[in-house]
């Protein structure tokens, strides 16, 4: 695959994860299926304007539901950090009782999204990835990704699995 040709995929990436992102927030449910069905759509969206083939639109789902994945554990190791700092000694009873729902609910939406998703964060050379940092399983050597784009071999043994060590 050409240089244009991986930036056009990590482009359409974007795009397709903007479009999902429209979709859901459009969407009268905020769940799992209508997550899944606002991804849908926006992937066959992008096969009918003819940005991506089904097969490369195929691919660039499973990395978003693959860098959705990612975030929903990273949110969700957050949230139980901040519920074990945040005590009612330090924060007024209301706003406590109003945030500990806001966490629950992100929280428990979060769960399921990281249950959700089965490739057990698995990132490959030539996958597209979201901005973060992969670590290299066999060297654990780091490469960081300041903007979407496509995973090269590891520059420290050429190995070609990851895993996802922090998200911007």
């Amino acid at each position: 695959m050409s240089d244009k040709e991986e930036s056009k995929l990590a482009q359409t990436y974007e795009d397709m994860a903007a479009k999902a992102r429209e979709l859901f927030a459009a969407s009268s449910e905020k769940t799992l299926a209508s997550l899944e069905k606002a991804i849908e759509s926006a992937r066959e969206h992008f096969v009918k304007i003819g940005e991506v083939t089904q097969q490369e639109s195929a691919h660039l789902k499973s990395y978003l539901r693959r860098d959705l994945e990612q975030a929903a554990k990273q949110f969700h190791s957050l949230s139980d950090q901040a519920k074990t700092k945040f005590t009612s000694e330090n924060l007024q009873a209301g706003f406590m009782d109003f945030t500990a729902q806001l966490a629950h609910n992100a929280s428990d939406m979060f769960s399921r999204l990281a249950e959700w998703a089965e490739t057990g964060s698995s990132y490959h050379t030539g996958q597209v990835t979201a901005p973060g940092t992969l670590k290299c399983r066999k060297c654990e050597k780091t490469m960081n990704f300041k903007k979407t784009g496509n995973i090269p071999p590891c520059p420290g043994c050429r190995s070609t699995d990851f895993i996802k060590v922090s998200s911007p």
